[in-house]
């Protein structure tokens, strides 16, 4: 038995914050960090070159609950659609961070359901992009996660 399965709900964590920088790639290029004083924390986290269906992942311990997730990133002219997958299941496929002016630190939020106490992997893969922007990047700092 997991040993967070031993603990009480209240022990568990009710939120998260995740930098991108740390993110283990699933497919695609590797994660590239450059210098850029416009952004908060001033740097840019991407995987490099981009392409349709990069990916990465993380875990994180988490009570079972609604949380509101936000992305910390960059709206603009060639950047993808974003969804995620949590444990395997959809939790959202609707994020795009196509913009026209460019927006640079943009926080982007979505509610998700995390349905059990425990480990849970967070897959986020670029699918798609809006038919406007030229390219595929996601440009994400930080991500961080909140119960409701």
């Amino acid at each position: 038995m997991p040993l967070y399965a031993a603990l009480p709900e209240l022990l568990l964590p009710n939120g998260f914050t995740h930098w991108h920088d740390e993110s283990e790639v699933l497919n695609g290029g590797q994660i590239k960090t450059d210098t850029n004083a416009v952004l908060a924390y001033g740097c840019e986290i991407y995987q490099n070159p981009p392409a349709l269906n990069d990916s990465f992942s993380f875990k994180k311990l988490l009570a079972a609950g609604s949380y509101n997730l936000f992305v910390l990133t960059v709206l603009g002219l060639n950047l993808g659609k974003l969804k995620l997958e949590i444990d395997g299941n959809l939790a959202f496929d609707d994020m795009d961070f196509y913009s026209s002016p460019v927006i640079y630190n943009a926080m982007p939020q979505r509610a998700i359901t995390i349905p059990s106490d425990g480990l849970h992997e967070f897959k986020f893969t670029v699918f798609t992009k809006n038919p406007a922007s030229s390219n595929y990047y996601f440009s994400g700092r930080k991500i961080w996660a909140r119960k409701i």
